[in-house]
């Protein structure tokens, strides 16, 4: 049954639910690796599944049932149902819009964040991993880089700093200079995590001239690794809790899926010591429900960092408008391509269609002679040897400049050329073309004939191409079944 393949986006972001809603759904590179390994979608159907701190995408080409079984899935992981009040879904060009958007940091949290773009190639390397990737999304992705790569250097909405580690420092930054009128020179600096949230965290500490810091992680070479690249200490992640006693602000940028910072571990704190500042930048979040109720404590965590920095935002909008235009341009660049594509299809499914057709009639025609496990194994074969002959020839035809030819005419002549015949005595043309090819193939006991295209001209007949690839792959099956027969 034919399905209808349609380019969708779909997923929860920062605009559209809350950290906890977020949270359930947030998915590491291990389970990300588990969730593609389970999924099973039809045959054409391709999947990218986006996860940061801010939002859980799914990209998919399906169909509904597709798009139905991804959120069946997804909704199964988090063990909750589906939160209809708190996603998105788009289609068509609305989701190449989408996608194009999120990796040049326009519908980031932080406007022009520039970690997403890692973010999203991360993304797209674990689904080609996972083979989850064909044509089309391979396309959006390549695409969609070198448009990021064009709103870089043709705009400036990305510049300063525009990540959420960055964010999340400038926010502590004022709360430090505008609450106790102090700077970071003036702080221990503890850094929970030692993975790319913490080391955009560093960056953005060092740029603000902070140098007492220390860094904690489980795996303790990874966070020494990091120290050394940086000039920073490091404690044991058993003595964590002892560091942030003497520090006066925290950076929580851990992976684990619970909290590694609870309240009933946290230092008592004398009622006159100055309030610690914990910032979490984790998702799901790593500073426990409790830690913001106990006194000495102020938790800022995502969504207050989004509430903080509408200035951040403020600042790049005058550059939107031309970043905008450039992912329009990618936009209509896609489009076209995709129009070209499903103009191609037919043509393609044709020559497809019809080198199959002619493959199963050699298997029959021999199958007499061959046991069932011979039988599977010279299917195996010729469907191989069948893929790589046509490889070449439809990748060709997929990177053809639809305005260098005369389009409609050419692949209206490969249909042609391709079709199998529609008329009533359809079987019979085929079956006296196939004569036609046996004639003309030597066996493997006599010397081949003289190649009718020779470069002198003799020989040389009109044909429409089809009778000569019969024959071509009429003589290939027939030889590799007399050479398997020949085998002892």
């Amino acid at each position: 049954m034919y399905r209808f393949m349609t380019l969708y986006a779909l997923g929860l972001n920062h605009t559209t639910a809350a950290v906890d809603v977020r949270e359930a759904y947030a998915l590491d590179e291990a389970s990300t690796r588990a969730f593609y390994q389970a999924l099973t979608l039809s045959d054409e159907a391709e999947l990218i599944l986006l996860s940061t701190c801010n939002r859980t995408e799914a990209y998919l080409f399906g169909s509904e049932e597709d798009l139905a079984t991804v959120r069946t899935a997804l909704s199964r992981r988090a063990r909750r149902p589906w939160p209809e009040a708190d996603v998105f879904l788009y289609q068509d060009e609305a989701a190449i819009r989408h996608v194009i958007e999120v990796s040049c940091g326009i519908r980031s949290q932080v406007l022009g964040d520039a970690q997403i773009l890692n973010q999203m190639k991360e993304a797209y390397r674990l689904a080609v991993d996972e083979d989850r990737v064909q044509s089309y999304l391979h396309r959006l992705m390549h695409v969609t880089f070198r448009t990021a790569k064009r709103v870089v250097n043709e705009t400036a909405l990305t510049d300063g700093i525009v990540s959420v580690s960055g964010a999340a420092i400038a926010a502590a930054r004022l709360h430090f200079e505008h609450e106790r009128h102090l700077t970071f020179d003036d702080q221990h600096i503890l850094i929970v995590g030692a993975g790319e949230m913490a080391t955009l965290a560093l960056e953005a500490l060092q740029s603000h001239g902070a140098d007492r810091i220390c860094i904690t992680n489980r795996t303790r070479a990874k966070a020494e690794k990091l120290a050394a690249r940086f000039g920073v200490s490091t404690v044991a992640w058993e003595q964590r809790y002892t560091a942030l006693k003497n520090a006066g602000l925290v950076i929580v940028a851990t992976g684990a899926p619970v909290p590694t910072i609870t309240a009933q571990h946290l230092p008592n704190m004398a009622p006159e010591a100055v309030e610690k500042l914990l910032v979490d930048i984790a998702m799901p979040r790593n500073v426990g429900a409790g830690v913001e109720e106990t006194t000495g404590y102020r938790v800022v965590d995502l969504d207050a960092i989004d509430q903080r920095l509408a200035h951040v935002e403020a600042r790049r909008r005058a550059d939107l408008p031309a970043a905008r235009q450039i992912c329009d341009e990618a936009l209509q660049e896609y489009v076209t391509w995709i129009f070209h594509q499903q103009a191609l299809q037919p043509a393609i499914d044709a020559i497809r269609g019809t080198f199959e057709s002619i493959r199963q009639q050699e298997i029959e025609r021999h199958h007499h002679r061959l046991a069932d496990t011979d039988r599977q194994e010279l299917d195996r074969l010729t469907k191989s040897i069948l893929q790589k002959l046509l490889a070449v020839p439809v990748v060709r035809l997929k990177n053809v400049d639809p305005d260098s030819i005369d389009y409609v005419r050419g692949i209206r002549l490969l249909e042609a050329l391709f079709s199998r015949p529609g008329c009533a005595d359809a079987s019979a043309e085929e079956e006296a073309a196939r004569r036609r090819a046996d004639a003309a193939t030597p066996s493997s006991m006599h010397p081949p004939a003289a190649c009718p295209f020779g470069s002198d001209g003799t020989g040389a007949r009109e044909s429409d191409g089809t009778e000569d690839a019969e024959g071509a792959l009429s003589a290939m099956l027939r030889a590799l079944a007399e050479e398997h027969n020949r085998q002892p």
